[in-house]
């Protein structure tokens, strides 16, 4: 990595990523505190909690080294065993010809997704047209609650207008999800606009990296800098020991732009495959 929040990708870079990455999947799904399990497989991770989690993936898979077919039998029985889908997150640095393989094991892809990093140290920025949103960090049950709240409806609320409510059950679904995005290594953020809240976003820090994930806005408040003030808060309240900030967006998504604003840069995109 190199000064002024450039980050070059590298092997190394990418092992580290993912494991950040996939280490906190495992704490989100309580692996070692319930049911949920984990395997070490071909030089990555996986992960299975709870049906449906988003936390239910693969990543760091043949960065690196081989993955033999036996390991690709160990996966695919983990995720049998457990009843759920399996969903490889494949960085593009992994060995030549995994993803063929994987295609001819009965792997379809579903989309892409962009990794963003920026090293530290994490500059100031131009702040001036956010002044008007009010950052806080969450500390008691009821800032959870709209927390929960907010991130769900402005993570199933359509990135371009016009938008509807969403159905109640998509929301209570993804409620659920959210609500399991408690623990004692999370910092979770309101924004508020107007005196009332209007996004989210939540942060982990471990191993010198600060995972920033979770980011949303209300459709109402969009295009007022309400990630922007979320993104910044979060790089200001990193510890000293982190020199590495990173977040998964969708690609191409109002969600990177503005990441790369604020001085992330695109490390690389996964593709994700997934069987049934």
């Amino acid at each position: 990595m190199t000064n002024m929040g450039t980050v070059l990708t590298t092997l190394a870079l990418a092992r580290r990523v993912e494991r950040a990455e996939i280490d906190f999947c495992a704490v989100l799904a309580r692996v070692g505190e319930s049911n949920a399990g984990a395997l070490e497989v071909g030089g990555g991770r996986a992960v299975c909690g709870d049906p449906g989690l988003p936390m239910n993936k693969v990543l760091g898979l043949g960065l690196g080294v081989e993955v033999t077919e036996e390991e690709l039998d160990a996966l695919e029985a983990f995720y049998e065993e457990r009843g759920s889908p399996i969903q490889i997150e494949l960085c593009p640095l992994a060995i030549r010809g995994l993803s063929a393989r994987l295609s001819r094991r009965g792997y379809e892809l579903l989309g892409f997704e962009s990794e963003m990093g920026r090293a530290a140290p994490f500059d100031p920025i131009d702040t001036r047209d956010v002044r008007a949103i009010r950052i806080e960090r969450t500390s008691n049950a009821h800032d959870e609650e709209v927390w929960n709240r907010v991130v769900s409806e402005g993570f199933i609320a359509a990135e371009e207008p016009p938008t509807v409510p969403p159905p109640k059950d998509v929301f209570e679904a993804t409620s659920a999800i959210m609500r399991g995005f408690v623990h004692a290594g999370i910092a979770r953020y309101l924004a508020f606009a107007d005196g009332d809240a209007a996004g989210g976003c939540a942060t982990f820090q471990a191993d010198g990296v600060l995972g920033i994930f979770g980011t949303a806005t209300l459709p109402q408040y969009r295009r007022r800098g309400v990630q922007t003030a979320l993104v910044w808060r979060a790089l200001t309240d990193a510890r000293p020991d982190i020199d590495l900030a990173i977040a998964t967006t969708e690609a191409g998504s109002t969600s990177q732009r503005t990441f790369e604003r604020l001085g992330f840069r695109l490390l690389y995109t996964r593709a994700i495959l997934v069987r049934p």
